[in-house]
């Protein structure tokens, strides 16, 4: 089973995968994932509240994956172990908590996942750099071109993407205002650069959260693309009803 969701924030919002809430859990077991779509919140302070945090998820049944958001701390999620899982590489967080980086494609469940984590921080005019905002947010040209020699080698076609932020057609993308001012001149425009994958790829639906709500929108190619926030969605169950609407 594939569960997903986005922006547990740690404890502000990590809620919604409690067993309490998500009963359907208890159900699952290491072979399964849950998916966060950025957000994660639980690389955050490098210390005793990460650990806490870490600790717990690890005892949930499942397994976690998640993309970065705009949240994490990117100091310290850089430093865990890299390896290739499930023909992409990751940061290995735990024992059943993996990182999926950006631009890489797995292979789950004979299903392919893109993932492209970040996302504009709108306030971080009132974060400090390194402490509460890391320029890592956006993502670097080199990040970019490697999601493109990937897509390429998979003929430009995958079944899911996972992101965080959206791309720049969406409505949602207008939201907040967004500028590279402050970045360096390595990083690439995230909204222009998920437009780019947009056009290009051939997807069955494209997972995102950030905006905090939970949205179903749909391309003028009629392509659905939901925002996930308060919800933990089945992927069969939520494949199910697309296909009977």
């Amino acid at each position: 089973m594939i569960y997903l969701t986005s922006d547990t924030h740690r404890e502000i919002d990590i809620h919604k995968i409690n067993p309490d809430e998500f009963v359907e859990g208890l159900k699952l077991n290491r072979d399964d994932f849950l998916i966060i779509c950025g957000d994660f919140g639980c690389i955050w302070d490098g210390g005793s509240g990460d650990r806490f945090w870490l600790n717990w998820i690890e005892s949930l049944p499942w397994t976690t994956l998640f993309i970065d958001g705009n949240h994490e701390n990117f100091d310290v999620l850089q430093q865990y172990p890299e390896e290739m899982w499930h023909g992409g590489r990751i940061h290995r967080i735990r024992s059943n908590i993996y990182h999926l980086m950006r631009g890489e494609i797995y292979i789950l469940k004979n299903k392919t996942f893109f993932a492209f984590g970040g996302g504009f921080s709108h306030d971080r005019m009132y974060r400090k750099e390194h402490e509460t905002w890391w320029q890592e947010e956006i993502p670097t040209l080199e990040e970019c071109e490697n999601a493109m020699k990937n897509l390429a080698a998979h003929n430009w076609k995958v079944d899911y993407i996972l992101t965080h932020d959206v791309f720049s057609s969406h409505p949602l993308s207008k939201k907040y205002e967004t500028t590279l001012d402050g970045y360096g001149k390595d990083r690439k425009n995230l909204h222009e650069f998920l437009e780019q994958v947009e056009k290009k790829v051939d997807y069955n639906v494209w997972f995102h959260g950030h905006y905090h709500t939970d949205q179903l929108y749909r391309t003028k190619e009629d392509r659905p693309v939901l925002c996930l926030f308060d919800q933990v969605i089945c992927l069969n169950d939520f494949m199910k009803e697309l296909n009977e609407s």
